[in-house]
């Protein structure tokens, strides 16, 4: 603690510091610092740097904007799949290109139901059912 008390007093004397040496320069140097002085303050490099210093101003504007990309991507990219499922749907029914696609819409909803039917767990839920009951018959005796 006592370190830092010390490390804010010095930090309080470096304006005089500053201004006792920059009154020991010419006087074309002195407007020169002036104007630079003038162009940080006018450029907001002050606020800038006090920005970049502290980790929460930093973070919370970073986590406001990185939802709002997040919520932006999802939504385009729902409307990006919607508008190319729509599309496909009206080129099914053009009279053309609908009769080009059809053999692999077939084939598609072929695999889907095999597929769907490769995973019917039935057999399984039996073979539970039964090892329940016999669980169930094991504990009553």
């Amino acid at each position: 603690m006592e370190k830092s008390i010390q490390e804010q007093e010095q930090i309080k004397k470096m304006p005089n510091k500053r201004a006792a040496i920059i009154k020991k320069l010419p006087q074309k140097d002195q407007e020169n610092i002036e104007w630079i002085i003038d162009a940080i303050g006018a450029a907001w490099l002050d606020e800038f740097i006090e920005y970049i210093r502290s980790p929460w101003k930093m973070l919370w504007p970073n986590f406001v904007a990185g939802i709002a990309r997040g919520f932006g991507a999802l939504v385009w990219a729902t409307i990006v799949i919607g508008l190319i499922g729509w599309t496909l749907a009206v080129i099914i029914d053009l009279p053309l290109i609908g009769r080009r696609l059809e053999p692999y819409v077939h084939e598609v909803q072929t695999e889907f139901k095999k597929y769907t039917e490769s995973t019917n767990y039935k057999q399984n839920f039996e073979n539970m059912e039964k090892l329940l009951i016999e669980i169930r018959n094991n504990t009553k005796k």
